[in-house]
């Protein structure tokens, strides 16, 4: 049978290179960044340089393949993005950069700052919070602010992550998620969410792979 779209191809290519073991450097070594996360129907790709200077500065671009489904169409031409990040705290504790990104097709522009920060190292799980603020342009030309914390627990014991956040949107209702995250083999993980927890419940289940070169 025919394959419906090229990102099927994309996707089967990349599973492929997940089961063989990975000979390059580490991402934060490599001057260049190249990175697959999601699924053969939903992928998100993101490549660029990162340069050898005070804060790691690092850009590039970004896009998302879909595959045609009966409800609704694959993508034809690549959404394309830019994207740039500077780390302006190097911490092993509590770490923080800015990043920005750009959607050459809508417009839409934000700015982001995020911060992590380990609450406890030591006993059975890591503890630490995460903490995202972004402002910009919507696609619709409106004025977007988001804030998002997130409380994550690691337990390295059993490779298992929960996870509990919270989003303040200026333009979408207060949500509230719990999640769950457990690594089933390098580069695939399933996940399961809890999501929109303040007002109308949903879960939902799923499998996604996530390499970094």
């Amino acid at each position: 049978m025919a394959l419906k779209s090229p990102v099927a191809a994309v996707g089967i290519s990349l599973l492929v290179s997940l089961a063989l073991p990975s000979t390059a450097a580490k991402a934060e070594e490599s001057p260049f960044v190249w990175s697959a996360t999601g699924s053969p129907e939903d992928l998100g790709i993101r490549t660029g340089l990162a340069l050898d200077l005070p804060g790691r500065p690092r850009f590039g671009s970004e896009s998302n393949l879909r595959l045609s489904t009966g409800l609704q169409s694959g993508t034809v031409h690549p959404p394309m993005r830019l994207w740039g990040e500077v780390d302006v705290r190097k911490s092993d504790v509590a770490p923080a950069s800015i990043g920005v990104r750009l959607d050459l097709v809508s417009g839409a522009a934000r700015a982001a700052l995020r911060q992590s920060r380990t609450i406890t190292a030591n006993g059975p799980a890591v503890v630490s919070l995460n903490r995202t603020f972004e402002a910009g342009r919507r696609s619709n030309g409106e004025s977007g602010f988001l804030a998002r914390q997130d409380l994550r627990l690691a337990f390295s014991d059993i490779d298992t992550i929960v996870t509990g956040g919270i989003l303040m949107d200026n333009k979408a209702p207060f949500r509230a998620e719990v999640g769950l995250e457990k690594n089933l083999r390098p580069g695939i993980r399933l996940n399961a969410t809890l999501s929109d927890l303040a007002h109308k419940p949903n879960a939902r289940l799923n499998a996604r792979f996530e390499r970094q070169w």
